[in-house]
């Protein structure tokens, strides 16, 4: 145990608080709705696995090992969803140093420019900001960061068969924040979405 640590614990048992509840607090973060969009270039069966650096905590529909589910080339899966859902406690967050500090009344604006540049649809990027402007506690300033695809692949790793020719997976880390800082903003590369696409949104909220 290093001595930071140990002397978090020594304060918080004089304070009275579980060690044991701070470090699962701090051990743990959700990721909230990555929604999954299938866009087979044929009406095909699609199989879809989730390999986590934690557990999975909700999964519409249920996910029994895997998602086995039918997908028109629009993207209808199951004749019923948009997208597959999910949320998930990961065991660690890795934050990259770029990110954008957004003011609160810019927020809906920004989203609008920023998930097209980055891939999403019109439609993938309404729900998005259906889900996530609701989502999101009122503050003077937003802190964003994107998960970087590394990351992903090594806490929440997305498998998908037949394998896809694009795969675009946004996570973002939200931080409500009362005044600005100023932090190295990414060069934004707008992917090209060609042949099986499959598309990912979702993030985790800093509170």
């Amino acid at each position: 145990m290093n001595k930071i640590l140990m002397w978090v614990l020594i304060i918080l048992a004089i304070l009275g608080v579980s060690a044991v509840a701070f470090v699962a607090y701090e051990s743990t973060q959700t990721f909230k709705k990555p929604a999954i969009y299938l866009y087979p270039t044929t009406d095909s069966f699609v199989n879809v696995k989730l390999d986590v650096n934690g557990k999975i905590i909700n999964e519409i529909p249920k996910y029994e090992n895997g998602w086995n589910v039918f997908v028109t080339k629009d993207g209808l899966i199951d004749n019923k969803y948009d997208y597959l859902f999910y949320e998930a406690q990961l065991n660690k967050i890795d934050l990259p140093e770029e990110g954008w500090v957004v003011k609160s009344e810019d927020l809906n604006k920004w989203l609008d420019i920023n998930l097209i540049k980055l891939g999403l649809n019109d439609k993938e990027k309404n729900q998005f900001k259906k889900y996530w402007l609701n989502e999101l506690p009122k503050t003077n300033y937003y802190e964003i960061k994107l998960f970087e695809d590394k990351f992903l692949k090594e806490n929440m790793n997305l498998i998908v068969s037949p394998q896809p020719d694009t795969i675009i997976r946004l996570n973002f880390y939200f931080k409500p924040l009362k005044e600005k800082l100023n932090i190295q903003e990414p060069n934004i590369v707008t992917p090209e979405r060609k042949g099986f696409t499959v598309v990912e949104w979702g993030g985790v909220l800093d509170n």
